[in-house]
């Protein structure tokens, strides 16, 4: 890895780019609060490192922008990271799925995602939950107090 552009997104030597797939970091460019603490989890985690891809099983390899889409392992220990739960389990990420993709660790993501945030890590230090009431078809919520 030469470049880690922000939380979800490196550049190889190759100059291919990698997309962390299943994931969203907060955008740096928009300037998201923990943005810049995700990015730097990536380049700590990948930066000069060899890092090893796996892809989701008869998903799409590449995006729209020619990213790989994949899974990031990252040599830890005796063992391997996923940086992408990492990251969600560190609150600097949410779980993604464009167009409700079926990905075979999805479970995993969210109990990482719900862990996160019930702990208050990262992006979830100040989230606060609400009681929602969807509307009777199903497009728009609403609290109850909403009028």
């Amino acid at each position: 890895v030469v470049k880690v552009y922000d939380g979800d997104t490196l550049t190889l030597h190759d100059k291919r780019r990698v997309r962390f797939l299943g994931i969203d970091c907060p955008e740096l460019n928009e300037g998201q609060p923990f943005a810049k603490e995700a990015k730097q989890y990536s380049l700590d985690k990948c930066l000069g490192k060899d890092v090893y891809f796996s892809f989701e099983p008869g998903g799409q390899k590449a995006d729209h922008y020619g990213r790989l889409l994949a899974w990031v392992w990252v040599g830890e220990g005796t063992g391997y990271l996923n940086v992408n739960e990492a990251l969600v389990s560190e609150g600097l990420a949410g779980v993604y799925m464009p167009g409700n993709k079926k990905l075979q660790n999805k479970d995993k993501l969210i109990a990482l995602q719900t862990r996160a945030r019930k702990r208050k890590l990262g992006k979830w230090k100040s989230f606060k939950d609400v009681n929602v009431f969807r509307t009777k078809n199903g497009k728009a919520f609403h609290k109850k107090d909403c009028k």
